[in-house]
């Protein structure tokens, strides 16, 4: 059964303020240790890859505005990080994206989503990037986050040549041609729904990419890539001279 929720990555209002690099961290976490319980790891759009984010040791302050049973952050529990954010505040205070006070974020109902077994993709790509992701890691608003499964089938065929073909044929493009892979778009694209059985093969192929990934980002997958393609050409039945069509676009 394919059951899963697409939403949009971290919308903070002020990115220059709320997403620091890890020497900034570091000072925030020195000057108060209890810093470190609202410092999050984010990944921006361009930090995804095909199968694996690449992290890029930047971090997200995250001043949620409550979500659930968790309450808000209240900031001078934070006197560190609220010092920082002080730099920025005239621009927070105008800022449309903000939550309670200039301080927190936006509400965000699926908080708890980035903490949970996701699929993360950039907004605006030539082909599909998605990466798969067990760990808690969030994304700013260039990227997007799907939860529910099944996430390792799902980012095989995501991935595959014929999804971006249909993106290619379907999907808006930017000013410079590349494919805006937006929340509706891919909510539209016709993924089989087919048995644990079947969805399997694929399954296994990603668990590949993602092992050889793990150790070496640069691994070439190129030949598990190829098999994905040929099981996702068969999951959707085409035609010989149907691949030869989508191969050759």
């Amino acid at each position: 059964m394919l059951r899963y929720a697409i939403n949009y990555g971290i919308k903070t209002g002020l990115n220059e303020a709320f997403i620091v690099d890890n020497q900034t961290k570091d000072a925030l976490v020195a000057a108060d240790p209890k810093s470190a319980e609202i410092l999050k790891p984010v990944v921006r759009g361009r930090d995804i890859r095909r199968y694996q984010a690449q992290w890029a040791n930047i971090w997200l302050i995250d001043s949620h505005n409550g979500h659930g049973d968790t309450t808000a952050i209240n900031i001078d529990d934070f006197p560190a990080v609220k010092a920082h954010l002080d730099g920025y505040f005239p621009r927070l205070a105008e800022r449309h994206d903000k939550g309670r006070t200039p301080y927190n974020l936006r509400n965000c109902a699926y908080h708890a989503d980035f903490g949970k077994e996701k699929l993360l993709w950039m907004d605006m790509s030539p082909e599909g990037r998605f990466a798969y992701s067990d760990e808690e890691m969030y994304c700013n608003n260039k990227g997007f986050i799907m939860t529910g499964g099944p996430l390792k089938f799902l980012c095989a065929v995501l991935n595959s040549t014929l999804i971006t073909w249909m993106m290619k044929n379907t999907a808006r493009t930017t000013g410079m041609g590349l494919l805006q892979w937006e929340k509706f778009a891919v909510e539209r694209l016709p993924i089989p729904n087919v048995a644990f059985e079947r969805q399997l093969p694929l399954t296994e192929q990603a668990d590949r990419i993602l092992l050889a990934k793990s150790s070496d980002p640069a691994a070439d997958t190129s030949k598990e890539e190829a098999e994905i393609d040929r099981l996702v050409f068969a999951l959707y039945e085409l035609r010989h001279d149907e691949i030869g069509a989508v191969s050759s676009a």
